[in-house]
């Protein structure tokens, strides 16, 4: 991830569609995530010590305009978050189509909500990443459409999948860190998962096949939960999943008001909305 360079307003603000006080203003709300995200990794009251590595900080721009992920882009920001398929694979190719224009590296995108099997193969073209993987169906969904478009690719008739300079695509299993009787999928619940007691399965459905790769785990935590205890547990479950597998270390978890505690107890990943984009523009 690359963090924003002084104020990062490009000269050509107006004609991408936003302004150069719009853009200064996401900056500036960046810099401040990132200000918070940093003095948490000092914090080691949890599970983090000195040699823990820096947390990435995925900027979600759900519900807001191409222009203002433009925006950030031009300050030097190059890794962002949806999880609404619609919006982001037309927010993704307005981007990709600016960034080649310019003849600069796209940014990454992370898949990060709700998604149904059928999106799928909409998803591999622009996600390096996928935080939602709740059930086997949507990992074998994936794992179709990633070699479907990888075909493609080879035989010269669309792109290659976002995630094949990476080796194949990065899935987190998402994990619900309710109750076992309140837990779900997140196709079905705003903030479901798998529940604790398939994680392991769900797991290596996804390292069984030959284009996606486990990455770890993603949750958010319960609404009327504690974060730090939910984070402590989730924490847990990072570690058997990493018993199971090594190289699976990602644990995605943090949002605008419960980052502290994401980072506190070993969150590698936040995903940040509303503390960089602002409220949500009305429609």
């Amino acid at each position: 991830m690359s963090e924003p360079n002084g104020s990062g307003v490009n000269v050509e603000a107006q004609d991408l569609g936003y302004t150069p006080e719009r853009a200064e203003q996401l900056l500036q709300n960046y810099r401040r995530v990132l200000e918070r995200i940093r003095a948490a990794e000092h914090d080691h009251s949890g599970v983090r010590t000195e040699q823990s590595a820096p947390v990435r900080l995925v900027t979600v721009t759900k519900f807001f305009p191409a222009s203002d992920a433009t925006a950030l882009l031009d300050g030097g920001v190059t890794l962002f978050g949806e999880n609404r398929d619609q919006e982001a694979s037309a927010k993704a190719r307005e981007l990709a189509s600016y960034c080649e224009q310019r003849a600069v590296q796209p940014p990454h995108w992370a898949f990060i909500g709700q998604l149904q099997t059928n999106k799928a193969k909409s998803v591999v073209k622009y996600a390096s990443s996928v935080h939602s993987v709740d059930r086997p169906s949507l990992a074998d969904a994936l794992a179709k459409a990633y070699a479907n478009q990888l075909a493609r690719y080879e035989a010269g008739e669309a792109p290659a999948p976002a995630a094949l300079e990476n080796g194949g695509l990065d899935c987190l299993v998402q994990v619900s860190l309710a109750e076992e009787a309140t837990a779900g999928h997140a196709a079905e619940g705003a903030r479901g998962g798998t529940s604790a007691s398939e994680l392991l399965e769900l797991a290596e459905r996804i390292e069984n096949h030959a284009n996606l790769r486990c990455a770890g785990v993603m949750a958010v935590a319960p609404l009327d939960a504690d974060p730090d205890v939910a984070f402590e547990k989730l924490y847990g479950l990072a570690a058997r999943l990493r018993e199971l597998l090594p190289h699976a270390t990602e644990i995605s978890a943090g949002m605008s008001g419960d980052l502290e505690a994401a980072v506190r107890w070993g969150s590698t990943c936040v995903r940040v909305g509303s503390d960089i984009m602002g409220r949500r523009p009305a429609h």
